[in-house]
């Protein structure tokens, strides 16, 4: 993986949750100083911590260790549907995954 890389998606990941160092450090059981640490790429996360910060922040692993990076278009695609979703109802999101199914069948 590309240094920089897993400290830059915990931040981006923090930042989209509209979280706080403290507040997520809290909520994954490390020091705030640890969690800016980890950003920061002066430390690594354990194991656990990692499983933790990714449950906590509704990302992918695999996203980060598998694909390909995506350009700064995609990205801010991402970024949107993100952001948007968490505004839709559980019959809006089944819609939503259903309408993408069927666009993926087709690519």
């Amino acid at each position: 993986m590309e240094k920089g890389k897993l400290g830059s998606a915990i931040r981006q990941a923090r930042i989209a949750n509209n979280l706080t160092q403290e507040v997520l450090a809290e909520i994954v059981g490390i020091t705030p100083t640890h969690l800016k640490h980890i950003e920061s790429e002066h430390r690594k996360p354990s194991i656990d911590v990692l499983f933790a910060l990714a449950s906590s922040l509704h990302f992918s692993l695999d996203s980060l260790f598998l694909a390909e990076e995506p350009s700064a278009e995609r990205e801010q695609y991402y970024k949107e549907i993100y952001l948007l979703l968490h505004d839709c109802s559980t019959k809006e999101l089944r819609a939503l995954l259903a309408a993408a199914r069927e666009l993926t069948k087709q690519s």
